[in-house]
């Protein structure tokens, strides 16, 4: 009977103790903006785009209390055969939404143009669903629609999107090195 009532017992204390344990611990927003400190600073990148390729700078730093990390893109003018390209800025603020406890991040730049995202964490690095404020035309994928994968502390990449231009189906392919 005894060592009935031991393993019953021992059973009820192990039983408490996972009940009375904290659950896993979800990540603050500060803890995801520690993640992300290797992108504060200035970046060079060149990007390719179906048969169009160039160069341009991007810079990072924190804002708006630090829970926001804001990119700030810079693509020089250019003349090129169909003539002349001016300067293009770009910024984008990408935050962590703890109670949803996912990236998003919020795009614009000085032709007008603004893009919103969900960004997925990935090992190095996340998965870009560019998402819209407004209704839909099509339903939306289930497959990401681009790719930042962290190479090292200093060098990223970006594949992706991929979206018609002309007549031709591109994609956007990004390599940033950190100045």
């Amino acid at each position: 009977m005894k060592p009935k009532r031991f393993a019953v017992s021992t059973t009820m204390v192990a039983l408490a103790a996972i009940h009375s344990a904290s659950p896993a611990q979800t990540p603050t927003a500060e803890q995801k903006m520690t993640s992300v400190e290797y992108l504060i600073g200035d970046w060079t990148c060149a990007h390719t785009v179906g048969t169009y390729s160039g160069t341009y700078t991007t810079t990072y730093s924190r804002a708006l209390g630090d829970r926001w990390l804001r990119q700030v893109w810079n693509f020089p003018s250019e003349k090129t055969a169909q003539g002349f390209t001016p300067a293009i800025t770009a910024e984008a603020l990408i935050g962590y939404d703890e109670a949803r406890q996912t990236w998003v991040r919020f795009f614009a730049n000085s032709l007008g143009r603004h893009f919103e995202t969900r960004l997925t964490d990935v090992p190095n690095g996340w998965t870009y669903k560019y998402t819209t404020f407004y209704t839909r035309t099509k339903p939306e994928t289930p497959e990401p629609d681009a790719t930042f994968n962290k190479k090292s502390d200093t060098d990223y990449t970006v594949d992706g999107p991929t979206y018609p231009k002309g007549d031709t189906l591109v994609t956007e392919h990004h390599m940033c090195h950190k100045l």
